[in-house]
């Protein structure tokens, strides 16, 4: 009988601590009952009818689980599936494996062992070096199953042990994708060897026609397709790129910032991707000289629902396609959570809850600042009150705002609805971008009517929107009585709250860095080790750092004495503005990001 089926399980459970006497006997007392139940959760399928994937389900692993006990020396902690295997592989010495998809090979998961023998065995080759295959089981007494691999493969089998759940994620999701990827290539093998060479509109290449082109709406692309859009959303991705290169089609996620590779697919499949992508995203397929812009609106799990934004370009090897995922519960967040410190959330609530003028948000793609305004809007939003945004495109669809989308190509522009906009009613306007003079003018026009306006401004930091607007071509007098203030805002990446540790380094070094230290001789800082929750990173999410300050009476006079950007920046600090340093400074000293990140956003110069 295999380890886990039997009491054996118990007796190893026990020796580690983690059941008692009593819930041994429990689980012995239960184990009829609760395989008929689980069974019947399955839609009361016998063994013989379940899936491939769910054979040999429910276990004695399956009910300690179901049971949902508590080790005795761990209150508040349910025994759950990946402990008890963790003690399997404490017991048997059998490294455990933490499977992480984006550290996966496909290929050496799909191509190394058959999918059938994968499927029924539960197990999964990972890795290949040096003549050793690394391949993670379920069962510990797969003992024939390696040697079999072993001798198919000509290798040495190094094993591993995992969670079923983990093991039967992968297989479904890596051989679905990787049958819908080789299927495509399969039957149009002879697209995909000539298109190697295809270097798109950067030199004139000349190809006799194959009789059948590999189009988008074959069903294996389409199942690509909606597996990386599944895939992006449950690895908390922000963007997905599909990128041409000379022999492949490369995919990569940006996560918390940093781009991730993927996967790496035949060269034969990328312009069926790309067309896939396309028509979802009503753009026009056949043009593929010009950069084009869509929207796709997907649902994913339990009703949720996430926008696309649809970029594709033209580059040396093909069409290059970035989506940017605009997910509702990441653009619309609680402005007391997204990192203002006191200050600078009750300087934000006065320019919110002002009848008139303009907030002007700014920072590099990227920074957060579509989240800040959506977010802003959402809070200030009612039944009465009538907001109008102007957006280029239109980034996430909300049905308190009335938002208009720019269209250059038949005259809609920034400046062209504004000047139309204020017989609207509105009261909160929302401008995208202040772009240029006659942009800058109309939002000082509305604000002087008594509408709130908020825009961004690209400029290095808050203080430097007045310097941009004054070159922009407005009239100082004018900035100083219709500007409420300006926030500049960057995105640190978050420690992980599940591997923080302290350690300590010299003052002197911090300071040499621009950090405001004093007083001290070591400091005490938090990092992440790194670990599975993170992958390594030890990083798990963003937060805001933010440099924001008002435009009181003593400002207003400088900017109408048209001071210098430097002048204005001393005077706002003494006023108590905290500067973009000072603020991801605070953060790292608070323990929620660390001195790398901090100098990595704010610049070393500064």
């Amino acid at each position: 009988m295999s380890l886990l089926n039997s009491e054996q399980l118990l007796d190893l459970l026990m020796g580690q601590g983690l059941l008692s006497k009593e819930q041994r006997q429990f689980i012995i007392l239960q184990k009829g009952k609760q395989r008929q139940k689980l069974l019947k959760s399955h839609g009361g399928r016998r063994q013989d009818d379940l899936c491939k994937l769910d054979r040999g389900y429910p276990d004695l692993v399956d009910i300690i689980v179901s049971l949902q006990l508590e080790p005795p020396a761990k209150k508040g902690v349910v025994l759950g599936e990946e402990i008890i295997m963790r003690a399997v592989s404490r017991a048997l010495k059998i490294p455990f494996k933490k499977l992480d998809p984006l550290d996966l090979d496909m290929d050496i998961v799909t191509k190394t062992i058959p999918k059938s023998f994968a499927i029924n065995h539960l197990i999964l080759p990972f890795e290949l070096r040096d003549g050793i295959l690394e391949v993670v089981s379920y069962n510990p007494d797969n003992q024939v199953v390696l040697e079999d691999i072993e001798r198919a493969n000509q290798v040495k089998v190094r094993p591993y042990l995992s969670t079923r759940s983990d093991i039967k994620k992968i297989l479904a999701e890596f051989f679905g994708f990787q049958r819908s990827i080789s299927a495509a290539e399969t039957q149009y093998g002879d697209v995909g060897k000539a298109t190697t060479v295809d270097i798109g509109n950067l030199e004139q290449y000349v190809r006799l026609s194959s009789t059948r082109e590999l189009t988008s709406s074959d069903q294996h692309i389409k199942a690509a397709v909606n597996h990386l859009f599944s895939y992006a959303l449950e690895q908390r991705a922000s963007d997905i790129h599909v990128e041409p290169k000379r022999n492949i089609c490369l995919i990569r996620f940006r996560i918390d910032g940093v781009l991730h590779t993927i996967y790496k697919l035949p060269k034969a499949v990328h312009s069926a991707i790309t067309s896939r992508i396309k028509s979802l995203a009503r753009m026009d397929i056949a043009e593929k000289r010009r950069p084009q812009d869509g929207r796709i609106k997907i649902g994913h799990q339990e009703g949720k629902e996430a926008e696309l934004r649809v970029s594709t370009v033209p580059v040396s090897f093909g069409e290059k396609t970035v989506m940017r995922i605009l997910d509702p519960d990441v653009i619309f967040q609680n402005l007391d959570e997204i990192g203002f410190s006191r200050r600078d959330r009750v300087v934000y609530n006065n320019f919110m809850t002002a009848p008139h003028g303009i907030v002007l948000v700014t920072g590099p793609t990227g920074s957060g600042k579509s989240t800040t305004l959506y977010s802003t809007l959402k809070q200030v939003a009612s039944s009465e009150t009538n907001i109008v945004t102007v957006e280029d495109p239109v980034e996430m669809v909300h049905e308190d705002f009335n938002q208009i989308s720019v269209q250059t190509q038949i005259g809609v522009t920034f400046s062209s609805i504004l000047r139309n906009i204020l017989r609207q009613d509105p009261d909160i306007i929302m401008i995208g971008e202040i772009r240029d003079l006659e942009t800058a003018t109309h939002a000082v026009q509305a604000a002087l009517t008594g509408h709130l306006v908020f825009s961004t401004l690209h400029t290095n930091d808050a203080v430097s929107t007045i310097i941009r607007l004054e070159d922009l071509g407005l009239e100082p007098f004018l900035i100083g009585s219709t500007m409420l203030g300006a926030l500049a805002q960057r995105l640190v990446r978050r420690i992980c709250p599940n591997c923080t540790e302290k350690y300590t380094v010299g003052a002197e070094e911090m300071q040499k860095l621009g950090f405001p230290v004093a007083g001290k001789e070591v400091l005490e800082l938090y990092r992440g080790k790194g670990c599975r929750q993170c992958r390594g990173t030890g990083y798990s999410g963003r937060l805001g750092v933010f440099e924001i300050f008002p435009m009181t009476e003593k400002m207003k006079k400088m900017v109408a004495d048209r001071a210098t950007d430097s002048d204005l920046r001393q005077v706002a600090i003494r006023e108590g503005m905290t500067t973009l340093r000072e603020d991801a400074w605070r953060k790292v000293m608070a323990g929620e990001t660390t001195g790398e990140e901090a100098l990595r956003v704010t610049g070393e110069g500064r």
